[in-house]
């Protein structure tokens, strides 16, 4: 069990990190939580309410609080809080750990380098479990199965090196690992999810300093080919990916820290196909990724 923090009451109410490569740098605080399984793109990953639609998650730096945004594609239908984050720690990941049907919070220490699993049921919190320690020069930037196994694996990045690696797991342990791509100097790695459609998890990366998005597409941990994405915009940032429109591909979603403002992309494997505006995030919330 988890042990040492007292953790707060879910109130009523009212949310990216990673590394750098040549076809992706994450936004610390900016945080996208969006649904499918933890095994694919699709909608009940991050779908917090069950309704088979992708869900957003905020996150308070102020307070530590956060709240979880039941969406119906680009629609905002109600709001939840969510367990509030101990000092000290961040959300490194949303996928479901336990094999329940609820996504779960995956908490990073960098003080500690510690994990530990939060156990969800809805946005309510149910208990803890500890996660593996991270080596001190790796940070966790996602979390998908690419063993196959049903159950969530970690992908981590070493920001001097640029490497990834892939840390299989079996709950909240550890069983394996594997060398995964070498991220390019200048971009980061958003997130994981399916988009070619062949059962195995995708990087998904992006590049601050021209909005350039592309697809590594993986077999296993193997990078096999690439393609570009659709470019972003001046002062938005790609800050995750999840299936909106029920077409079985993942969307991208955007964010905007100067307006609040977020953005639904939809896409067909690597192409645009339409984009509608997302809600407007509250002052002092930002959208956090898994």
């Amino acid at each position: 069990m988890w042990r040492g923090y007292r953790f707060g009451t879910p109130v009523k109410t009212i949310t990216r990190r990673a590394g750098d490569g040549e076809e992706g740098v994450a936004v610390d605080g900016l945080r996208a939580i969006v649904a499918g399984s933890p095994l694919s793109a699709g909608a009940t990953q991050f779908d917090f309410n069950n309704d088979d639609h992708p869900d957003f998650v905020l996150y308070n730096a102020a307070t530590g609080r956060t709240v979880v945004w039941y969406m119906n594609n680009n629609i905002h239908l109600a709001s939840h809080n969510g367990p509030t984050l101990p000092s000290g720690w961040s959300m490194a990941a949303v996928a479901d750990f336990n094999g329940d049907g609820h996504p779960d919070y995956l908490l990073y220490n960098a003080s500690t380098h510690d994990t530990v699993i939060w156990y969800l049921v809805g946005a309510t919190f149910l208990s803890g479990n500890h996660g593996p320690h991270v080596p001190s020069d790796w940070q966790v930037v996602a979390a998908s199965d690419f063993d196959g196994n049903g159950s969530p694996d970690l992908v981590l990045y070493r920001p001097s090196t640029r490497k990834t690696v892939i840390w299989y797991m079996n709950k909240n342990e550890r069983v394996g690992g594997a060398a995964g791509p070498t991220i390019v100097s200048g971009w980061s790695v958003v997130t994981t999810a399916d988009f070619d459609e062949d059962g195995h998890p995708d990087y998904l990366l992006f590049k601050p300093s021209t909005g350039q998005s592309v697809i590594w597409y993986l077999s296993g941990v193997t990078r096999s080919s690439s393609r570009s994405g659709p470019t972003i915009p001046t002062g938005y940032v790609l800050v995750g990916a999840a299936d909106f429109d029920g077409n079985d591909r993942p969307d991208y979603v955007l964010y905007n820290s100067s307006t609040q403002q977020t953005a639904i992309w939809y896409l067909n494997n690597n192409v645009i196909g339409a984009h509608l505006a997302g809600p407007t995030l509250p002052n002092s919330w930002s959208l956090i990724v898994p």
